[in-house]
């Protein structure tokens, strides 16, 4: 076990960020099938979209990311709509290295609640919450360039692209995957 404990709340202006639970498993996978489509697109962001998808499989997610949470391994939060009660979406540290203190950063929207700013919103909270309690770290999100609209948020929050990187599908088609950083050297100009 680690020192850092990370908080299981956040709240946004539309939406409460909350670990996942052992229960939330079939509101996940009714809102990964409604984006399944569009989340296959992504294959080096998102692998675990390219495999069989379950009520049971979502169910064992949300148990396992419930215990990587309590542990302080990993830091994953659903986006759930305080209107509705409906979940709008999946973000969190899914990597998170405490020796470099860098954290990885990933997120998905569902279809229904895109194209309103909502992950822009989370990724916002997040980071200030990231950069306000831990100030060593250094964020860190990969993004495939054809991406445009995970780019635009990282780019409202602040993040600057630091490198890109050349990839080969299994397919064998290639394609860019750019790392955007926040943190450490964002606040004081200085990196570690």
């Amino acid at each position: 076990m680690n020192e850092v404990m990370f908080t299981q709340v956040l709240e946004t202006p539309r939406m409460w960020l909350r670990c996942p639970m052992p229960g939330n498993g079939e509101a996940l996978y009714l809102g990964v099938q409604q984006t399944l489509a569009q989340l296959q697109t992504w294959p080096d962001s998102l692998p675990w979209a390219q495999q069989p998808q379950s009520p049971d499989i979502s169910e064992d997610y949300c148990q396992t990311c419930y215990a990587a949470w309590v542990m302080g391994l990993r830091w994953p939060l659903l986006m759930w709509d305080k209107a509705t009660g409906q979940l709008a979406g999946n973000i969190g540290f899914h990597q998170i290295d405490h020796d470099t203190h860098t954290w990885e950063l990933g997120y998905w929207c569902c279809l229904s609640f895109q194209g309103q700013g909502r992950m822009s919103e989370a990724v916002s909270v997040l980071t200030a919450y990231v950069v306000l309690h831990w100030p060593q770290v250094l964020m860190l999100c990969r993004i495939d360039k054809r991406n445009f609209a995970s780019l635009r948020v990282v780019q409202k929050a602040g993040f600057r692209c630091e490198k890109e990187e050349d990839l080969v599908s299994d397919s064998g088609s290639r394609y860019l995957v750019q790392h955007h950083v926040l943190g450490r050297d964002w606040q004081t100009g200085q990196s570690d």
